[in-house]
């Protein structure tokens, strides 16, 4: 089955600044490993669109919206937290980032088209934004917008999140956790930043994953198996979201773990292998990676395995 990619120009106008590690290059590395694998010619390439506010507003507060659009400087950049830079066209290549997501999970959710299976290239990244807060790198929360599109708008009941990013996707439990219709599955460095890590005792649609810094691909893999595969097997989801942070990678400037490429191509097949037999659709929404090489080999052996 192809698998489509999205992604957008409008990302290039997020100058976060020549010594921010989260800068265009990312998915400019990304699309010149898929092209040297020979990966893209098999992909449906597909250009995003603009968010749509009501997608939005699921997620995020109204108040939260209107005070990004406010502060947006006119000229040379600002920060809304103390890693998330804002440059003029920082809120647009935001848009693009949630509409660019929306437009993908409407897509592998029509009958009518060939591919179940998507990857969204997107910057600034999401899974860091809380329903009232930029951070992280983040503004607004691509995998949870998507997620509650897919319930309210689609009407799906089991929406099973896998975020894999070295960091724990704190927003996406911020805005997701306790909702039964949401399963989060979450692996990260512990104690690292965030620094919430939040217990499953507390959320309790929440799987976490504690890895201590030199987690290597033997001890990634059985945790994955001992604490998501039964979970998600009994959850039976109606669609996958991935959070697909490649920055667990050992040569990653961002964390202190140490999985090779070869454990994205693992994940990718362990997905695949959950979807597949019921014809589950995934789509998945790039996070973290900073190495360019790391970076580009991981997501081309995740895709590769998706296949």
């Amino acid at each position: 089955m192809t698998t489509a990619y999205y992604t957008f120009e409008q990302h290039f106008a997020h100058h976060t600044g020549d010594d921010h590690p989260e800068h265009a290059l990312r998915l400019m590395a990304i699309e010149q490993g898929l092209k040297q694998s020979g990966l893209w010619d098999t992909l449906d390439i597909i250009q995003g669109t603009a968010a749509h506010e009501p997608d939005i507003l699921r997620a995020h507060t109204h108040g939260y919206y209107e005070q990004l659009k406010l502060i947006q400087p006119e000229q040379g950049h600002i920060y809304v937290d103390e890693d998330t830079p804002m440059a003029p066209g920082s809120l647009q290549a935001a848009l693009y980032s949630v509409g660019t997501c929306t437009q993908a999970l409407d897509d592998v959710l029509a009958h009518q088209i060939h591919h179940h299976n998507a990857f969204v290239g997107v910057r600034p990244p999401g899974h860091h934004a809380e329903h009232n807060k930029s951070k992280g790198f983040c503004f607004f929360n691509n995998i949870a917008i998507t997620a509650l599109r897919a319930a309210e708008a689609h009407h799906l009941q089991r929406i099973a999140i896998v975020d894999f990013d070295a960091h724990q996707g704190n927003g996406t439990i911020d805005i997701l956790g306790n909702d039964q219709r949401f399963l989060i599955c979450s692996s990260f460095q512990h104690p690292f930043y965030p620094n919430s890590h939040y217990q499953t005792g507390r959320y309790n649609n929440v799987i976490n994953v504690h890895l201590d810094a030199g987690t290597g691909s033997e001890v990634y893999r059985n945790k994955v198996l001992e604490f998501w595969d039964e979970a998600l097997n009994n959850f039976a989801p109606e669609l996958i979201l991935v959070s697909a942070g490649f920055d667990a990678h050992r040569a990653d400037p961002m964390a202190e773990l140490n999985l090779e490429d070869e454990d994205y191509g693992w994940l990718g097949n362990w997905i695949a292998g959950k979807a597949q037999p019921r014809k589950v659709p995934v789509l998945s929404i790039l996070e973290g990676g900073y190495d360019l090489n790391a970076l580009a080999r991981s997501v081309v052996a995740y895709i590769s395995a998706m296949q």
